[in-house]
């Protein structure tokens, strides 16, 4: 309780606002049991006046069943509560006039004190000293008002005092906004909302902090909801003053910003005064915002938008991104701002400067989300402390970042600002290649600043290929010309000083603006030859150097402590790092302040330098031992912090010793725990840690297999390869079980590769060696030949491998790999058509799967594949998505993300069969990928089949075929490829573009021959059937009835139901050609078949011929009946070019009839 003075001798405090107490001079009194703690409340409430006493009864019995029983109770009570308080000086319960007044003299009842600072609070002059005294009131609270108390009364009077509470937290509110201090309330505004999720007052605060911290589609957002559940729960709009602020927000009214004056400044001042750099001006740049403006009316308009602003160092890219920003922001935009750092390559660096400051709001994501997010993001891990620690693997992360854009965009749109981009780490770099490839349904204008020269690859190609789309918007940002450079430092453009500062500059603003401080801080001197501009050019390093050298030795070591710390650092681990005390740190940084070194950011402990190359400066001029020495204080503080060892590894990789066991576990550590988002900086990691343990380390193999597995997932699946190598020729012969899992993942790496005869060469080899053990050899080697031999199409190999495997897994009782052995089986049986033994071994593998735990490990992945697939191809569509889910599920938790592209694939097939064209696209999407991450193009080519099945259905043959092959042609030539289901859909689509004889040549090609024993035995019904009406439309009717004849004998006893609807749908055509009267009956007995086994396009195909045949016979009823239902089938699922076709029967029909 807060101590507000003290009376002559002792201090007396009563309280209501918590449980019921008194305290002398802090120590608590006995007042008894609850009953006789509500007397003392029911006088304190009306303190110094008299209470009746049948008005007391009523407060703590509400209705006695004797009033006068509790009359005499009551007499009772105050007897010994006057004996409590006896010794108290000035305090005592009096009897007068038929009741009882609690006389108190100076002593404090906090809600007597509560109410009169509340009072004085509405009625200050001043908005800062209203928001101190509202938080002295706020502060007396220690929970709810009188605690412990359960009477008619009591509970009544604490929704009243709770009603009061509520209001004074509302004013202090309006208070701070007045105050300027919003960016501080949104978070906490946000959580009382979810409190009060109807109060319209508190609403409208939270959409007023949001906009002035620069989110107003946050704002609109937050708006829209509440009117939603305004309407549902209370059957009303929002009162007239929120509409009147949602229209303000709307309108970028002025209305809404700061009065003149407010600010943080007319708050209480802080101890130590830090100032803040006056905004640049903007000069010139006509031609470049014209360009910027064209991008931000492409995004308002609801379209994804990037602009590139690239140019040399200081050219004045950071300048024109903030102006980007401020027009955007003035259109409604949610602008978002991060700069990526030099030094290091913490993982998604830019992005948490963007996003994590924004992140206080409630977001509308997955928990598992938000988990992941929170793996990066220190706001969410914050928000989020008891959350289970999860890997994210990138294809989730990168999701759930996208997801995050869409939430803090809304729909009003978001612009996000990323400044020197060319030093950007890989994971960033990777991201922003995903979300300009697919970007968020929010509209987005991406603004991305960057040195074209120094930018990573993969960034520039990410670019390019968006600018060749019409999606990017390239601004080359020039120097500026003499006189834009005169009016930016203030100078006549024909005098010789300006003339050599423009020559030293060359027009670069940055350069010119530091030459220019330079020159005014010292004597005119002669004319000298211009400097040559470099990255660091020797004028500007001069001139940064002078500034340098008129600092304080306190700046100069605050200075270089942020060097070390980053772009942005905060005081006090500046303090630690530079080895100085705060107060002096404090002091240092109004120095670099006010020389412009550094920018303090939003009026907070943290600061920034003016530009990179400040840093540079500071940086490259510290003492190389001094370097070493603050970047170890560095990891210490950090360390302290309890900061996690990725925060830390940067400081460690720049000051660890040869040998430092102690560094390298750290780095080890941190390398794991980034691996799955940026294993690109995770193979850096672990391969310094192995410099450090030097060449003959214990540990050194493992250390390789974690960077080889680093690699693998960075999608280097080449200098994975590499690497795994290396562990060959470092393991012993006879460390068998390690000798088995490098063989393993280097044969799963030359798979990937799509070299599936490597891999098999690889596992033979060592199989071999094992021959004379008298131990079995491991299973592991078994199911990776199995796999090989499986996806290059060897299915006698697989089958014979993965039964080796079966016998070795069931002898070890090693479940996990008992269920992949069976699951191959089941899969392999199933391609070649042994329905009967695929069966078996699905049964035994379910069986093995039945015994996951609720959160398997990624050991089960394998056999979720082979188990998913094979129901795909035996039309159990259910049971194979609750597989594929299974396993997307365990890639998302462990970050395995090697299987992700087959798994994606499969369910992308099982949505296509399911008529879901639109899952089945972006299914294949996620796919493609998911394969690029892995860097392998082996799975791509399913994925592309699927998209060009897609394109098929919706009419679009000739785009199909152009798909078709161009994936065709990125494969490779080797003829282990898998590629059959590609080159079949590309003889479907020469069919539809009016060449059948390249159909029947390409089918034929894709299958091996006639017989077609290149595809699955499942769907060779389906290519038969291609064949069939490529014959048909030929002209060549035996053709295409010896093509029926084939497809008929394909279809196995028990196997998929769709194989023999597809052998019944080619009939069908032949008989209709051929003008048959069973045409109708066989095409409605596929009809039939299709719809039990849940393949609406392939129905509405098989009633379209129905349709028609019936039509041929001259019944016209029926006829129509079936060209409608086959129309609204295939409009249903989005397939346009079957749906014509219907629409157009069905009009021939009716105008016959």
């Amino acid at each position: 309780m807060v101590d507000l003075g003290e009376t002559l001798n002792r201090l007396v405090e009563f309280g209501l606002l918590g449980s019921v107490e008194a305290r002398v001079d802090g120590r608590p009194l006995d007042l008894g049991h609850a009953r006789q703690r509500c007397v003392l409340a029911a006088l304190l409430v009306d303190v110094d006046r008299v209470v009746p006493a049948d008005r007391l009864v009523e407060r703590v019995w509400a209705d006695p069943a004797s009033p006068r029983r509790a009359r005499d109770t009551l007499y009772g009570y105050v007897s010994r509560l006057r004996r409590a308080l006896a010794d108290v000086e000035g305090v005592d319960i009096s009897r007068s006039s038929g009741g009882y007044v609690l006389g108190v003299g100076r002593a404090v009842v906090d809600l007597r004190e509560f109410r009169d600072l509340v009072g004085r609070a509405r009625t200050a002059e001043r908005d800062d000293r209203a928001a101190d005294l509202f938080d002295r009131a706020l502060g007396l609270w220690r929970g709810d008002a009188l605690a412990g108390l359960d009477t008619l009364w009591s509970n009544e009077l604490r929704d009243t005092l709770d009603h009061e509470r509520f209001g004074a937290e509302l004013d202090r509110t309006d208070a701070r906004l007045r105050c300027g201090r919003h960016a501080e309330l949104s978070g906490e505004l946000a959580r009382r909302a979810r409190t009060h999720p109807l109060d319209e007052r508190l609403a409208g605060q939270l959409m007023l902090a949001l906009y002035r911290c620069g989110r107003p589609a946050d704002a609109l957002h937050h708006y829209r909801q509440l009117r939603e559940r305004l309407c549902e729960e209370l059957g009303c709009d929002p009162g007239p003053r929120l509409r009147e602020l949602h229209q303000w927000i709307l309108t970028t009214d002025p209305a809404l910003d700061l009065p003149v004056g407010a600010g943080p400044a007319a708050v209480a001042e802080p101890a130590v005064l830090l100032r803040a750099a006056p905004a640049r001006r903007l000069v010139g740049r006509t031609a470049e915002l014209a360009l910027a403006e064209g991008a931000i009316e492409d995004t308002l308009t609801g379209g994804p938008a990037v602009l590139e602003l690239v140019g040399e160092p200081g050219i004045g890219k950071t300048r024109l991104l903030e102006e980007v920003g401020e027009r955007a922001r003035r259109r409604g935009l949610t602008v978002l701002t991060g700069r990526c750092p030099e030094f290091d390559q913490a993982p998604y660096g830019v992005l948490v400067d963007a996003l994590d400051e924004h992140l206080g709001a409630p977001l509308e994501l997955p928990d598992l989300s938000l988990d992941l997010l929170g793996t990066v993001f220190p706001a969410l891990a914050e928000r989020r402390p008891g959350a289970k620690p999860v890997e994210a693997e990138r294809y989730w992360f990168h999701r759930s970042l996208q997801a995050l854009l869409n939430a803090l965009g809304g729909s009003g749109g978001l612009v996000l600002r990323l400044d020197d981009l060319h030093w950007s780490d890989p994971a960033t770099v990777e991201f922003i290649d995903h979300v300009v490839r697919h970007p968020p349904r929010t509209p987005l204008l991406l603004v991305l600043a960057h040195r074209a020269r120094q930018s990573p690859p993969r960034l520039v190609a990410a670019l390019a290929r968006a600018q060749r789309a019409g999606h990017c918007t390239r601004v080359e940002v020039g120097p500026l010309t003499p006189a834009e450079s005169a009016e930016l430092c203030g100078a006549a453009a024909r005098s010789w000083e300006f003339g050599r500062l423009y020559a030293a500059s060359e027009g670069n603003p940055f350069y010119l603006e530091a030459l220019a401080r330079s020159a005014r801080s010292r004597p005119p001197s002669a004319p000298g030859a211009p400097g040559c501009v470099d990255e660091l050019p020797h004028s500007v390093r001069a001139a940064l150097e002078e500034e340098l050298e008129a600092l304080s030795p306190a700046a100069r070591a605050t200075a270089g402590a942020g060097a070390v710390l980053g772009d942005a650092f905060d005081a006090e681990l500046a303090a630690a790092v530079a080895r100085i005390d705060l107060p002096r740190t404090l002091s240092a940084l109004d120095q670099l302040v006010e020389r412009d070194l550094v920018r303090q950011v939003d009026f907070t402990r943290r600061f920034r330098f003016r530009h990179p190359l400040v840093r540079a400066a500071v940086y490259q001029g510290l003492g190389a031992g001094w370097r070493i020495q603050a970047h170890a204080r560095a990891a210490d503080g950090l360390a302290a912090r309890g900061a996690s060892p990725a925060d830390r590894a940067s400081h460690v990789q720049r000051s660890a010793r040869l040998g430092d066991t102690d560094a390298a576990g750290l780095l080890v550590r941190a390398a794991r725990q980034i691996m799955a988002a940026a294993p690109v900086t995770s193979a850096s990691w672990t391969g310094e840690a192995l410099r450090l343990l030097g060449a003959t380390g214990a540990d050194r193999p493992e250390l390789l297999l974690q960077q080889a597995e680093a690699l693998s997932l960075a999608g280097r699946l080449r200098d994975s390869r590499v690497v795994l190598r290396e562990v060959a020729t470092l393991l012993p012969t006879d460390a068998w079980d390690a000798r088995a899992r490098l063989t393993a993942s280097l044969a799963r790496t030359q798979w990937l590769l799509g070299r599936y005869g490597e891999a098999l060469s690889l596992l033979r080899e060592e199989l071999a060696r094992r021959a004379g053990r008298a131990d079995s050899p491991a299973p592991a080697l078994h199911l990776a030949a199995a796999a090989a031999a499986l996806r290059s199409f060897d299915l006698p190999a697989a089958v014979d491998w993965a039964e080796r495997a079966r016998d070795a897994s069931d002898r070890s009782g090693n479940l996990p790999c008992l269920a992949e052995a069976h699951g191959l089986l089941a899969l392999a049986h199933i391609q070649a058509g042994d329905d009967a033994r695929s069966a078996h071994h699905l049964d035994r593998a379910l069986g093995a799967l039945a015994c996951m735990a609720d959160e398997p490990s990624a050991d089960w992945l394998n056999a979720l594949v082979t188990v998913g697939w094979t129901q795909m191809f035996q039309g159990r569509y259910d049971a194979a998505l609750q597989r594929i889910d299974r396993g997307l599920d365990i890639c998302q938790r462990t970050g395995r993300s090697t299987l992700l592209a087959d798994l994606l694939e499969a369910r992308a097939y099982v949505h296509l069969w399911l008529g879901r064209l639109d899952e089945a696209a972006a299914g294949a999407d996620d796919a493609l990928e998911a394969a690029a991450l892995v860097g392998s193009d082996e799975p791509c080519s399913l994925a592309e089949s699927v998209r060009a099945a897609v394109l098929l259905w919706r009419g679009d043959a000739p785009g199909a075929q152009k798909l078709c092959r161009d994936s065709l042609s990125r494969t490779s030539t080797d003829p282990e490829s898998r590629r059959a289901t590609v080159t079949a859909l590309l003889g479907q689509a020469l069919l539809l573009t009016g060449d059948p004889e390249g159909c029947v040549r390409t089918v034929l090609d894709g299958g091996g021959g006639p017989e077609l024993v290149g595809y699955e035995a499942p769907l060779r019904p389906l290519w038969f059937g291609v064949l069939t009406s490529a014959e048909l439309a030929r002209g060549d009717i035996a053709a295409a009835g010896r093509w029926v004849r084939c497809a008929a004998a394909a279809v196995t006893p028990g196997g998929p139901p769709a194989s023999a609807g597809f052998a019944l749908l080619a009939r069908a055509e032949v008989e209709l050609l051929r003008r048959e009267a069973a045409a109708a009956s066989t095409a409605l007995r596929a009809a039939e078949v299709f719809a039990a086994a849940r393949m609406p396009l392939y129905e509405a195909r098989a009633r379209l011929i129905a349709g028609s045949a019936l039509a041929a016979s001259r019944s016209g009823p029926q006829a129509l009946a079936e060209l409608g239902r086959a129309r609204t089938l295939a409009a249903t699922a989005g397939a346009v070019a079957l749906a014509e076709m219907a629409d157009d029967e069905h009009g021939r029909v009716r105008g016959w009839m």
